[in-house]
């Protein structure tokens, strides 16, 4: 509610500034909710980062994350709270979990399948991309996934399972 109260106030006082030559109130909020929602958990995850001697692991985590939900769409809480501390935990934890070759490749294997079944996700109203390149988007997220067959990345492959896993047509909480 906070980010909502924030976004609402600095489109209120940008409208008094110029009220002719800019959108509507509504527009603006809804576009600086958007900004805040990113940048707040951004810049908390690069700090988290810096602070346990990750940042780079974490930037990766985030990278890999942003990319394959622009391209895959994904679940959408109701709470903006909920969503930053989501994607903080999904930035923040993955540099700090380990696992073997096998399970990389087992994690990006799956996210592969579960992306060419479910991708893209939930886009409708939080997307403006028209829906003829909706199979461009799950050809492009399936080859971003399948980028790390390559990269062998522990921390890709996690990302890439909790995002994938957020295509699944969940009950909004």
């Amino acid at each position: 509610m906070i980010i909502e109260a924030w976004s609402e106030k600095i489109a209120v006082s940008i409208k008094k500034v110029n009220e002719n030559e800019t959108v509507s109130v509504g527009v603006m909020k809804f576009a600086l909710i958007i900004v805040f929602n990113f940048t707040i958990p951004f810049l908390i995850s690069l700090c988290i980062g810096a602070i346990g001697g990750k940042f780079s692991d974490t930037l990766l985590a985030i990278a890999a994350f942003v990319m394959l939900r622009m391209l895959s769409g994904g679940y959408h809480f109701k709470s903006s709270t909920v969503c930053m501390l989501s994607m903080i935990v999904v930035a923040v934890i993955p540099p700090y979990i380990h696992f073997s070759e096998l399970w990389t490749l087992i994690f990006t294997i799956t996210s592969m399948v579960l992306v060419a079944l479910l991708a893209p996700s939930n886009m409708r109203g939080y997307h403006r991309m028209p829906e003829k390149y909706y199979p461009l988007m799950r050809i492009a997220s399936v080859l971003l996934v399948a980028s790390n067959l390559v990269v062998a990345s522990e921390i890709m492959a996690l990302v890439y399972l909790l995002q994938a896993v957020s295509l699944f047509g969940w009950k909004e909480v």
